[in-house]
């Protein structure tokens, strides 16, 4: 049977050619990486964290003129930590298109956006397009703000709000919440040793930054940097992907 069906797993359905994919060596796509996200909100099960699809993370970037009534239903304003997928696509007719992954992280604790790339920066203009665009409603402002203002900042003038990557050993500063979000590009994060595990090192950052916001422990008052850095590296490219099938293998067991 051609492209069967291989597991439903709440809003995502995979199939075999993307079984092909996950087996490697390839870029991952939309749905493996939507996949993964639903998993993690599934399994950590906390409403302060918002994991967002792919798909409607490339929505976000592309589409102009976002309004409340739009955002709305994604709650961006009652979240601690929303994580989004960026994609350096730019053709919003083909959504399945582009070769790169990265990760950006709100966490209101810091009052920031984090750009975490595998590939020393290399999505860092779509990264401040899709900060851009959403900025406007994560703070409590966003509630009272019937639309955001035409967009004459761009990639070219972010950094009148970016700060500095804080110390991995710091608490997160608290958030003022009259002020912008900024844009930090994360100099710490792991860097990929090939040109296609992107969306590795994408879902791998995910998982540390959910493992770290629900942990018990006292060290969840620091940011997330220290466990990152502990736990992601070149290794990940040789396990990741296997352990990946092995969940969905697990699932449709269970299913």
């Amino acid at each position: 049977m051609a492209d069967a069906r291989v597991l439903d797993y709440k809003d995502t359905v995979l199939r075999s050619s993307d079984l092909d994919i996950l087996r490697g060596p390839c870029y991952l796509n939309d749905q493996i990486i939507g996949f993964y996200f639903q998993y993690l909100a599934s399994s950590f099960d906390c409403d302060d964290i918002l994991l967002v699809p792919p798909s409607l993370s490339f929505w976000l970037t592309h589409t102009q003129d976002l309004d409340n009534q739009s955002v709305a239903p994604m709650d961006f304003c009652s979240k601690k930590v929303i994580i989004f997928s960026v994609n350096d696509n730019e053709d919003f007719g083909r959504g399945d298109d582009g070769s790169h992954w990265s990760l950006l992280v709100y966490d209101r604790s810091m009052n920031a956006f984090v750009h975490h790339d595998s590939m020393e920066g290399a999505n860092n203009l779509h990264a401040v397009k899709l900060y851009e665009a959403v900025k406007p409603f994560v703070g409590r402002a966003a509630v009272a703000s019937a639309k955001p203002k035409s967009s004459s900042s761009s990639a070219g003038n972010h950094n009148n709000n970016k700060k500095k990557e804080p110390a991995a050993n710091n608490s997160m500063p608290s958030a003022a919440s009259t002020a912008p979000p900024a844009f930090i590009e994360s100099s710490s994060t792991p860097q990929q040793m090939n040109g296609y595990d992107c969306g590795l090192y994408v879902i791998a950052i995910a998982r540390i930054i959910c493992q770290r916001h629900t942990s018990n422990s006292k060290k969840k008052a620091e940011n997330w940097f220290p466990a990152l850095q502990k736990h992601v590296n070149a290794s990940v490219e040789l396990t990741l992907r296997d352990e990946v099938m092995k969940l969905i293998e697990d699932l449709r067991i269970s299913d």
